[in-house]
């Protein structure tokens, strides 16, 4: 799996992702604590909105042509590596132009990349939000497959059941909800040893791990005491799988400002730079967890798919205090 790219703060990074030693401090009292927001909430990137669904019109052929060289180059890779799937590059391209408003959409979003007045803030700050539901929406389309054949079982493709799976723990991430039950959680079936698997399969086992331990998280109350040491843990966990892809130090991330961000009653406009060396105090690791997702919301993600995801964690931030 390719490393990131991002060289901001590696030595920050590291020290947000050091596992504490210790549990995290208890809540401070519940009015400080997050609500939970929809992700329609989080589209306005910036504070402003996207503009409205665009109208459905027929399109010519080279348009049609146009949106998927622009999904398949740009949008499916982009969620196929932030997801850790193939699904979208593979098979949703049929979803995708069976779906009249998403083409609409797409079709739309190209005529604003074409904008004289591009670099007017206000501009494109709606254009930003525009890619953003565009890019929620492409996200999306895992779920409106029809995973059913007539009166057969549902068929188990196992591409798009981690994509809908782990598009569930995303957004229960990113919202603010919790989890009842965790859906990445491993089978009964027992897996082979470590050492006796291939290399591929290794790597594909420390990203189901990952996903597994965020999963897993989402079960876990942060309001209640007994389970800060749990958390603690199932958090470490998840660091030490992170193995340098962008989306998973983006995931990590998310889940440590959600953890500790409610627990500061200034986050997330004044949160005081910390003791960077410190790797066990949970003001250094929200500190840089923080400034990570902001930067990488400004331009330093990889992939656009990664730099609008990351201005809806931001967004969450200010929307979910409000």
């Amino acid at each position: 799996m390719a490393p990131t790219q991002n060289t901001v703060d590696e030595n920050m990074q590291r020290s947000v992702s050091a596992p504490s030693t210790g549990a995290t401090p208890a809540p401070e009292p519940s009015s400080l604590k997050a609500k939970q927001v929809k992700m329609s909430d989080l589209l306005a990137l910036k504070g402003i909105p996207p503009p409205p669904p665009q109208p459905f019109v027929s399109l010519q052929q080279s348009r049609l042509d146009q949106i998927q060289a622009v999904f398949l180059a740009m949008y499916a890779p982009g969620i196929d590596k932030f997801l850790e799937t193939r699904w979208y590059q593979e098979k949703a391209r049929p979803q995708l132009l069976a779906n009249v408003q998403l083409m609409a959409q797409y079709s739309g979003l190209i005529d604003a990349f074409d904008e004289p007045n591009v670099n007017d803030p206000t501009v494109s700050g709606r254009i930003e939000s525009f890619e953003a539901s565009v890019i929620w929406d492409t996200i999306r389309l895992c779920r409106s497959t029809n995973l059913s054949n007539g009166n057969a079982p549902p068929t188990q493709d196992p591409d798009l059941l981690t994509a809908v799976k782990r598009l569930e723990v995303f957004e229960a991430l990113v919202t603010g909800e919790h989890l009842e039950a965790n859906p990445l959680a491993p089978t009964s079936v027992q897996e082979p040893a470590a050492k006796s698997l291939t290399l591929p399969d290794q790597l594909q086992k420390r990203s189901s791990d990952f996903w597994n331990s965020i999963g897993y998280f989402l079960t876990l109350h942060d309001d209640e005491a007994s389970s800060a040491k749990e958390i603690d843990d199932t958090l470490a966990c998840a660091r030490m799988l992170l193995d340098t892809c962008e989306n998973r130090d983006v995931i990590y991330s998310i889940a440590i400002a959600r953890h500790i961000g409610q627990r500061s009653a200034d986050f997330p406009h004044s949160v005081p730079q910390p003791t960077i060396t410190d790797e066990k105090d949970p003001g250094a690791k929200l500190y840089v967890a923080q400034r990570f997702l902001e930067q990488q919301a400004s331009g330093k993600g990889t992939t656009q798919v990664i730099k609008r995801i990351c201005g809806m964690v931001v967004r969450s931030w200010t929307v979910s205090r409000q």
